[in-house]
């Protein structure tokens, strides 16, 4: 009877064939989230200068990232290590300052397990930015040690999703912006 049970259950499922159907990979370029969902006056940042009253002109320097466009994903890793260290805990090395070229050396081991980053600024208003940052590891445990350690669990301005091997980040002012942001990271998890 044992024998037939076994039998049946080899017949039932082809060799080689997966009970459960296989995660989509998810690309950076699926982080940004599509115009149509986001809610009126809740943009992508555009790079380039604002007029203010008067003579006065801001740059956009979209939050202190020298990426060349708004959003970026790729590999460089001066900008992987930036993103990636405003995702995780800053430790720096006791003893006297470091040079400038120490200091640009340490700053690298961010990048250091991270295939590719992603930022994207959105802008509601002059005032309020909405920044993801990502980082896509070579694995999904990667990411998940990455989420469980980041400094920033508690904070209710920050949402931390983990899509697969990337870990992706929203910071900003609540509002509908942020919301919308948010659940379209969160709508990736699934």
């Amino acid at each position: 009877m044992l024998k037939t049970i076994v039998l049946a259950m080899s017949i039932a499922i082809p060799s080689g064939a997966s009970q459960s159907s296989p995660r989509r990979v998810v690309t950076m370029q699926e982080l940004t989230v599509p115009a149509e969902r986001l809610p009126t006056g809740c943009v992508l940042s555009p790079g380039g200068t604002v007029r203010l009253d008067g003579n006065t002109v801001r740059m956009r320097n979209w939050a202190g990232l020298q990426i060349p466009s708004n959003p970026w994903a790729g590999t460089d890793r001066p900008l992987v290590a930036s993103i990636r260290e405003r995702m995780e805990p800053t430790v720096t090395p006791d003893g006297p300052p470091p040079s400038r070229s120490e200091a640009a050396s340490f700053r690298l081991h961010f990048a250091d397990g991270v295939e590719d980053a992603y930022a994207a600024i959105y802008e509601q208003s002059d005032a309020e930015l909405i920044v993801v940052y990502a980082s896509r590891f070579a694995t999904s445990d990667k990411a998940v040690e990455s989420l469980r350690y980041g400094r920033w669990s508690n904070n209710p301005r920050v949402i931390r999703v983990a899509i697969g091997p990337i870990v992706a980040m929203v910071q900003g002012d609540a509002g509908a912006c942020f919301d919308a942001v948010g659940a379209h990271l969160r709508s990736l998890e699934k």
